[in-house]
Order: structure tokens, then sequence, then C-alpha cells
């Protein structure tokens, strides 16, 4: 598809000026001008007002004004298409005016030829347009600038919105932690205190049980040719009862001394100190107990490692029904993390929906005629290891036996 013709307005007041510059057009390419001629100062202001023209030829002398001054004013009306000043009587001032009053350039009359004035033309339409693309781009990027601005502003205000709720917030969290540091060092306060009441008071309770125990004892014996069969039944009643109320109490004893227990933790042998509790133990000729070799060093509280082994020892016997119990203790490395010791035997085992269960306080799952106790020793186990931040857990089957695991760190 062939170009538009460049749209070229001719100001001149001298119509033979025209009819050279015309004439010139057309011998550059015909058809490629389209001409149109404006002879007075008023008119071209006029004109170029509309601005739809692609270049202005304007000549200098225009009656009693000139072409600088249309190039300045029509410039201020609003005229964006590049303006070509042509004059008879060149001079550098004239020159410099011309390009300070905003015309693309300036050509003498008397050099004019088809060339130059197709140059000056097709240089003048690209300058301009160069001009305008570049004025679009800065327009452009001022208005990216300003979203961009506006982009950052809203962030900003944001971030301020968040920092400031984050303050809230963690003024809201030291307050609390503040709070729950009052209240936990209450409650610690009366967990003592309760724990001293509940340690006097069972060790006060250890008296009179003490003493109907010997009564009943002295009862018994004094009465004994004396009493009918219902009679000495009652008697062996009360010392029952008071025995199991013994064992109650130094149960419990044991359960309040396993979180107050002052003994300083010590590197401890471990292999020999459950030779030295086996020892003591005094067990009978059917229960058999395995240890493993090599056994490492712990740091841990003596006599509490002692009876968390004692209890777990003892129960395996106690729940056992085998001709020959068999105890296996022994222990794994556990690389990076704590050891781990177990207690494994041939007892009756345990269902696992009881596994958790056992190791709360009076948790018992057999009747006292089945199986005597207090439902105490696997909580002090549990309350002993948590204290040394480690932690016990039981892998069992109903008549495949039990194994207790606890986890106690390495020495340090």
């Amino acid at each position: 598809m062939d170009d538009p013709p460049i749209r070229v307005l001719l100001v001149d007041d001298d119509n033979d000026d025209y009819v050279i510059l015309r004439d010139l057009l057309l011998e550059i390419e015909a058809g490629r001008f389209s001409v149109e001629w404006i002879a007075t100062y008023e008119d071209a202001i006029e004109a170029m007002a509309r601005d739809q023209h692609d270049v202005y030829l304007i000549d200098y002398l225009l009656g009693e004004r000139n072409g600088v001054e249309l190039v300045t004013e029509a410039v201020k009306n609003g005229c964006k298409g590049p303006m070509i000043l042509l004059t008879g009587k060149g001079t550098r001032d004239v020159d410099m005016a011309a390009m300070k009053a905003g015309a693309s350039d300036y050509l003498d009359k008397s050099e004019i030829g088809p060339s130059l004035l197709e140059r000056s033309i097709r240089y003048a339409i690209e300058h301009k347009q160069a001009e305008e693309a570049l004025q679009e781009a800065h327009e452009e990027l001022e208005k990216r600038v300003e979203e961009r601005t506006a982009e950052l502003a809203r962030a900003t205000e944001q971030l301020k919105l968040e920092l400031s709720q984050r303050k809230r917030v963690e003024e809201a969290l030291r307050l609390a932690h503040k709070d729950l540091g009052k209240k936990a060092a209450a409650l610690e306060t009366a967990n003592q205190d309760l724990s001293d009441y509940a340690h006097v008071a069972f060790h006060d309770l250890k008296a009179p049980l003490r003493a109907i125990h010997n009564y009943a004892y002295f009862l018994s014996e004094d009465l004994e040719g004396v009493l009918d069969g219902d009679q000495k039944a009652y008697l062996d009643g009360v010392y029952q009862a008071v025995q199991q109320g013994e064992e109650l109490v130094e149960a419990l004893l044991d359960f309040f001394r396993a979180g107050r227990w002052s003994d300083a933790t010590v590197t401890i042998d471990i292999g020999a100190s459950l030779q030295e509790l086996i020892a003591s133990l005094d067990l009978s000729p059917d229960v058999e107990v395995v240890m493993g070799c090599d056994w490492p060093t712990v740091d841990a509280q003596p006599t509490l490692l002692r009876k968390v082994f004692q209890n777990l020892i003892m129960n395996a016997i106690k729940f056992n029904q085998a001709p020959r119990k068999r105890i296996e203790i022994g222990w794994l490395p556990a690389g990076d993390e704590p050891y781990v010791l177990f207690v494994r035997d041939n007892g009756i085992g345990i269902e696992s929906r009881h596994h958790e269960q056992i190791f709360g306080a009076f948790q018992r799952l057999h009747t006292r005629k089945e199986y005597k106790g207090t439902g105490v020793g696997l909580a002090i186990c549990k309350k002993i290891v948590e204290r040394h931040s480690g932690r016990i857990w039981v892998e069992s089957e109903v008549g495949k036996g039990s194994t207790f695991y606890f986890t106690i760190p390495e020495e340090d």
C-alpha cells in the first residue's frame, strides 16, 4: 500500500516564491507532497493552530511580522509539526533565533534545490517523530514511575500497618509470657507446698498404721486360744488391711520422693550398679536374669536409677506365670540420641490399649487377689525417667511378655 502524501503548509507572502517552492517539491517526486499555500501571517496562525500538516515551510519576511515570531506564536498555540524557516537574507542571528523559537531547520532560499529541500523536510519530520516517540516514552516512564511510586506507597503503608500489628502482638505475647511466668511460679510454689504437705501427711500416717499393726499382732498373740474362727478371721482382716495401708503409704512416699530426691547427678557404670541391685534382691531360684555386656556410663542420680530398674524387675517377676521366669536387661546405642535401656520378660503381657494407661498413678489392670501391689510402681518409674529428661514406654502382647524401654542421656 502506497504511503499517503506529505502535507506541506507553505507560508509566504510572495506568489513567485510560492510557485518556485511548489515546483521544487513536485520535481522531487510526483505525488509525494500535498502543498497548501497561505500568504498572510494571520491566516498562518489560524491554520497552524489546527495542526493538520506534516511540515511547515515559513518565509522569514511576512509583511510587518517575521517567521521567527510566527514560529514562536504557533508553538505557543499548540502546533506540534516540524517548522523550517526560509529566508533570502540569512544571518547567524536569524538562524539562532529560529532554532531557539522551535524551528527544526533554517534554509537560505538562494541555496535551496530539490535535494536539499527533500533532505531538510525528511530530517525535520524524522526528528519530530523521534522527539514525539521520546516524549511518549518519557510520559510512559513517568506514568510507570507514578504507578510504581503509588504501589510502593501502598506497600509502605501496609508494612507500617503490619509492623504496628506485629508490635501489638509482640507486646501482648510479652505480657502473656510475663503473666504465664508468674502463674508458672505460683503453680510451682503451690505444687511444692502440696508435695510438702502430702509428704508430711503420708509420713505421719505411718505411725498410727504401725501402731494398729502392732496392736493387731499383740491381740492375735494374746488371744490365740480364745478367739473363735470368725473372730480370728476379723483380726486377720484388720492385720492385712493395715499391711496394705502401710504398703500404699510407702509407695506414695516413694512417688513423692521421685520428684524431690536431692541426690547429686554423678557418672554411673550401669552394669556394675545393676549387678549390685540384683544381688541385693535375693531372687528365687526360678528367676533367671540375663544381662548384656559392655554397659555404658551415664550421668544420673544413683538412687533414682536403681529404683527404676528395681520396679521394672519386680514387676517382671510379679506379672509372670512361667515356671522359669526369664528377665533380660540390656541397652541399645542410639547415635546422637540418649541411650535406650530395656527390661524384657516372658510374663503375661499387656493389651495394647493399656500401654499408656499403666504409667499413671494407681492404675491397676488386675485385682489385689490376682496380683498384689499399689499401682504406683510404673508411675514412679515415669517420674524418675522424665526427671532425667528421658521417656519411658512399653512394647507388649498378651501372653508374649513385655519389654519396657526408657531413655537416659549419655555421660557429658
